[in-house]
């Protein structure tokens, strides 16, 4: 049910006018209309609301004021339990320095020297590194700068296996 709201939302054009979030840990089921039929349809709002990953599984989007009308009154007694929030806007997603546009990739590929290091360094998976370098050697760029990224790339991928220590006898 839920996923089929979640197709139904995306095809509504436009933004909604309120979105509802569940606020506990368990299931919340909820009475809400179909945006197209506007038939009642239940809908159950699952997800660890502490978790912004699964955002999209905890909140359902009300698209006119009659819906929103209906839900509101029909779901009141998750509104007086607490179980239910109006959500004013959605959370800005944080970016990862690991994403970056091919126009980013340019940029950080005519930085000077010191703030090109910096950048490379602030890079922690080896997709955007390996870019990196493929957009260098297009571009042709300097020994020194592919050197630099080959580096930052190797140390990227060392990162994932754990040497072992080498434990010295005592004598």
């Amino acid at each position: 049910m839920a996923q089929e709201r979640r197709i139904v939302d995306a095809m509504v054009e436009g933004e909604p006018i309120k979105r509802y979030k569940k606020t506990i840990l368990g299931k919340v089921y909820v009475t809400a209309l179909d945006p197209f039929s506007d038939e009642p349809e239940g809908v159950i709002l699952e997800g660890n609301p502490a978790n912004p990953a699964e955002l999209d599984t905890q909140i359902i989007e009300i698209w006119d004021e009659r819906q929103d009308l209906f839900f509101t009154r029909i779901n009141k007694r998750h509104f007086d339990a607490g179980r239910l929030i109006e959500l004013e806007s959605l959370p800005e997603p944080e970016l990862s320095p690991n994403e970056i546009s091919e126009d980013e990739l340019d940029v950080v590929l005519s930085l000077r020297f010191m703030a090109f290091r910096a950048r490379l360094k602030s890079f922690t998976t080896e997709a955007p590194v390996f870019r990196l370098l493929n957009r260098a050697r297009e571009l042709e760029k300097s020994e020194k700068i592919i050197k630099h990224i080959e580096e930052r790339l190797s140390t990227i991928q060392l990162e994932g296996f754990e040497l072992p220590q080498i434990l010295e006898k005592d004598g």
